[in-house]
């Protein structure tokens, strides 16, 4: 079996204890923001949907703003102690939220949560790479990805399946799990970062430049549709949103079965056709959505886009390994990582504009323009530049 997975056999068990860990954490806080406060604030803390939708905001935004931060404190500090810190905050929040009597109460709280949260994705992914078999450094990310991404849901759907009946009960099952991730992560607090062994040559730090791009567009484009894609389903095609949500894990099934082969193919042929095709290809589904795609094409669409996403997700994450800097890895991931997250923030305020000022179909078009000249400018990147 070892000889099939990405990561090196030594530390193998510690790091898949920590994806786990990760993982409780991330269902908490899906759970928390998405799945419970809908029903808890307004029952027990009296408080609208203005203020417990802002919280969500404060919360990402300062886990965004100081990813660059918490990248650097994972990879100085230590990754199990910030993680344990921000397990322990998040345990905290959820203690202290029966006592919330004002809506800057909530804020802070998010606040503070989202600041210690920071050091997450930035440690686990400079991780994944360091202890990635040489030349299995893209399907090593591209499954760490992939193994954590699935609690987000899990947690969203199973606990407000829970506060929807029983806010508290949700509350407490929360805790749980939040306790849960608290005591793996303290089996861990000696856990660190790797360090390069050798010293490597002075990094071009204007090559940084050339991911900014993309880590803003590959976000930007899907928010532009992500909060009225079940509108544009009913409207254009008729469909209901349980089969919308069937499409949709039609083409992420796809996406997760080709990923072995797909990341296989990227560690050893490199990334560039990956990332220019995987964006090439969803550009064109966006496109084909917001022109006048019929519905039986749809299923097809969602096929088309699962393949575009398996091709993506190791070229984007095989770019990545292959040439950011060793030193301070982590701060940089962190970095790119707050592009990113402007993407997200940005992407439905930019697609409500296009859609009262244009029609619900202009989105899909803006998305699918974003795609195809990110898919023309790393083409014409790559002819250039020629990186080893």
């Amino acid at each position: 079996m070892f000889r099939y997975l990405p990561w090196s056999r030594e530390g193998l068990g510690l790091f898949l204890r920590l994806i786990v860990a990760v993982g409780l954490m991330e269902g908490v806080r899906s759970g928390f923001f998405a799945g419970l406060l809908p029903f808890y604030a307004p029952e027990y803390l009296g408080l609208g949907p203005a203020a417990f939708t802002l919280a969500f905001t404060f919360h990402h935004l300062a886990d965004n703003l100081s990813k660059s931060l918490g990248g650097l404190l994972a990879e100085r500090v230590g990754l199990g102690r910030v993680l344990s810190l921000a397990a322990s905050a998040g345990l905290a929040v959820l203690l202290f939220m029966p006592n919330v009597q004002a809506p800057w109460q909530l804020w802070a709280l998010a606040l503070f949560w989202g600041l210690s949260v920071s050091t997450l994705y930035p440690g686990l992914m400079t991780l994944a790479s360091r202890i990635a078999v040489p030349g299995r450094e893209a399907r090593a990310l591209s499954f760490t990805l992939t193994l954590v991404m699935p609690w987000i849901g899990v947690g969203l759907v199973g606990v407000g399946q829970v506060a929807q009946r029983d806010p508290e009960g949700a509350r407490l099952l929360l805790l749980l799990a939040q306790g849960g991730a608290l005591l793996l992560l303290l089996s861990l607090l000696r856990l660190r970062i790797p360090l390069p062994q050798r010293r490597r040559e002075a990094y071009p730090w204007g090559r940084l430049l050339y991911f900014l791009p993309a880590a803003f567009g590959q976000t930007f484009a899907p928010a532009l549709v992500s909060l009225f894609v079940l509108r544009f389903g009913m409207e254009r095609f008729g469909l209901e949103p349980l089969y919308l949500g069937g499409l949709l894990f039609l083409g992420g099934g796809v996406a997760a079965l080709l990923l072995p082969l797909t990341g296989r193919l990227v560690d050893r042929r490199g990334y560039r056709l990956a990332l220019v095709g995987g964006l090439f290809l969803l550009g064109l589904v966006m496109l084909r959505l917001g022109l006048t795609a019929r519905l039986e094409e749809v299923v097809l669409l969602a096929l088309l886009g699962g393949l575009g996403y398996s091709l993506f997700l190791p070229g984007w994450n095989g770019f990545l390994a292959r040439n950011l800097p060793q030193e301070n890895r982590a701060a940089v991931w962190g970095g790119l990582m707050t592009v990113e997250g402007f993407g997200v923030a940005l992407g439905p305020a930019a697609g409500g504009i296009l859609w009262q000022l244009l029609g619900i179909h202009a989105p899909f078009l803006a998305g699918s323009a974003v795609l195809l000249g990110l898919a023309l400018f790393y083409a014409l990147a790559f002819w250039r530049m020629r990186w080893s």
